[in-house]
């Protein structure tokens, strides 16, 4: 598993060393969702975990393209990379700790947080909440429609 993640080792020998953070069983956004502001720098995250990421949240490609803030096109190249950038890292982590946040509020059930993403919402102006997945802005509104749901204060 190669392209999950790798946390560059923080002493220094004649090679570089570099230690998988990733054990089986542990799901890339949870790894994701525990890292903090000094950790992104030091984490090494491949373009391939985008596709991890994808089959993990059973998100379409323009989704994750969106979360990451480039096109489609764009995220196709970032697949091929050997390290995403800080600001994808960034955005990814972000997302993730949304992701879990609507986890809690739906129960645990992903199948159901991904039907709530993909359908048309009157209280968030009648769009798809997965169309704010990519602005930052966007994501503090799912987080607020997140809380309202699991303290039942839709109304």
């Amino acid at each position: 598993m190669e392209y999950i993640m790798i946390k560059k080792a923080k002493y220094s020998t004649k090679k570089d060393v570099n230690e998988p953070m990733l054990a089986y069983g542990v799901s890339l956004l949870s790894l994701l969702y525990g890292l903090n502001f000094n950790e992104i720098d030091e984490t090494h995250l491949s373009g391939k975990s985008l596709v991890e990421l994808q089959k993990e949240t059973s998100l379409t490609a323009h989704d994750m393209a969106g979360i990451v803030g480039v096109s489609k096109s764009k995220y196709y190249e970032l697949i091929q990379m050997d390290d995403l950038s800080t600001k994808s890292k960034d955005a990814l982590a972000d997302f993730a700790t949304l992701w879990k946040k609507g986890l809690s509020a739906f129960d645990e059930d992903a199948g159901f947080l991904n039907e709530w993403l993909v359908s048309r919402n009157s209280n968030l102006g009648n769009i798809k909440p997965v169309e704010l997945l990519s602005s930052r802005l966007g994501r503090r509104e799912l987080e607020k429609a997140f809380n309202r749901i699991e303290y039942s204060t839709y109304g």
